[in-house]
């Protein structure tokens, strides 16, 4: 009957359809968390790490690298947020050393290297980095990556910004987007599932 209805033809294009579809709706159940492959660019910098060194994006090679914008006098957003990314991490098992937290301070006449240090320690003395800079290549950066904020007012020390987490895979691809939502086992399978994807094998 469908045969008749369709012809040959009209069911070999609705067999294809059908697969692009299916394909499709296999792609976007591929991630849990918000895919930004293709929207943003990859993991390029210049800036100084807590350690008094220079870095830039080629230094976190084969890394799976979670990018974060924060100050260390942040009272809310920050500390919460390295909280988990330090709980992240932790449950990645065996690939944990093939993971860095990136800590971009958006305060850099406060937060010298020495108070960054101090700062990202606390949370994971492993696997989080703090970067600084002068301002101009803080707010390259920022812009590089879209991330919102508002510089501090001469008269206070708040520094208003998104708690947005940007996910870069080892060759230092943008691949996905953490936000204060997503639950920590869940960012955590789709991290194991992207370093499994690229290849990457923890030592």
């Amino acid at each position: 009957m469908h045969a008749r209805l369709f012809g040959t033809r009209g069911l070999k294009f609705l067999c294809i359809a059908l697969t692009l579809i299916l394909s499709g709706c296999k792609q976007e159940k591929q991630w849990q968390l918000h895919e930004i492959t293709g929207h943003l660019p990859d993991l390029r910098f210049s800036l100084m790490s807590d350690t008094g060194q220079p870095v830039t994006g080629q230094t976190y090679q084969g890394y799976l690298v979670m990018l974060f914008f924060g100050f260390t006098s942040c009272q809310a957003e920050c500390p919460t947020t390295l909280f988990r990314l330090a709980n992240i991490v932790r449950r990645m098992g065996a690939n944990a050393n093939r993971t860095r937290i990136l800590f971009v301070t958006l305060d850099p006449g406060r937060d010298t290297p020495q108070v960054l240090h101090n700062y990202v320690t606390a949370f994971d003395a492993g696997h989080a980095i703090g970067l600084t800079g002068n301002e101009g290549e803080i707010e390259e950066i920022a812009k590089r990556y879209r991330a919102a904020y508002r510089p501090k007012k001469s008269n206070s020390d708040d520094v208003s910004h998104s708690a947005a987490v940007y996910v870069f895979d080892p060759e230092g691809h943008a691949r996905l987007l953490v936000t204060p939502d997503d639950a920590i086992e869940t960012v955590a399978d789709d991290l194991r599932h992207l370093l499994d994807s690229v290849g990457v094998v923890a030592k």
